[in-house]
């Protein structure tokens, strides 16, 4: 799944980088002199940029894993909600990742005087990945998503709750929506993560010079 130069390699790079700035910045605070450097706000940019786009994958992963695990036994937690909040929570951090690409990129592209980084991440990167999430339905920020497989969880809860008898196949009907998006969730993840890859080469060969992260 990792492309040579991808996610991983690159967030090695910038996890060395930031430890040698910081070291820098934090040897000098110590013996009292002035840490501030111009470079601050492009490291800045850079580093915390780059977590971002971490913090919404391993968000992804952590849903998929969720997916895949039998639902809290609490009462207070009902199968049909806790279904439902792990779909719309993992189709809205697809739109939050797209969304961080994006600005990532072009705030790189302006700090590195490359114009033609967005014209490759939009061929390579924004299209696949749009696509993706348009296929999905993940734009929950206008609506909130539901299928029928889900639908049919909550009819059958709903059953459940007033004691009716057709609440009776809630458990076979919840395993096979969870089933469903389980495996949904785990290939668009795989995808995604391809993406991810490609996109990481595209910005390695623009900011990485001499065997380390080049500040402009």
């Amino acid at each position: 799944m990792n492309t040579r130069g991808g996610y991983d390699e690159l967030l090695k790079k910038m996890a060395d980088f930031a430890s040698d700035y910081l070291d820098s910045a934090w040897k000098k605070r110590e013996a009292g002199e002035s840490h501030e450097l111009l470079t601050d706000g492009a490291f800045s940019d850079i580093f915390y940029g780059f977590t971002e786009i971490g913090s919404a994958l391993e968000t992804l992963a952590l849903t998929e894993n969720l997916l895949s695990l039998a639902p809290p036994r609490s009462k207070r937690v009902d199968k049909d909600s806790y279904i439902k909040f792990l779909v719309g929570s993992y189709l809205q951090e697809m739109y939050i990742l797209e969304q961080r690409l994006t600005a990532y990129a072009t705030k790189l592209s302006r700090i590195y005087r490359n114009k033609s980084l967005l014209g490759a991440v939009k061929r390579v990167v924004y299209e696949p990945l749009e696509g993706l999430i348009n296929t999905r339905g993940a734009h929950v920020h206008q609506r909130r998503f539901s299928d029928e497989r889900l639908d049919s969880v909550s009819t059958l809860a709903l059953f459940r709750r007033v004691g009716h008898e057709l609440g009776e196949d809630l458990e076979l009907e919840y395993k096979l929506a969870q089933l469903y998006w389980s495996k949904r969730v785990r290939e668009n993840n795989l995808t995604t993560r391809r993406i991810v890859d490609q996109y990481c080469v595209l910005l390695e060969a623009m900011i990485w010079k001499n065997g380390k992260v080049k500040l402009p």
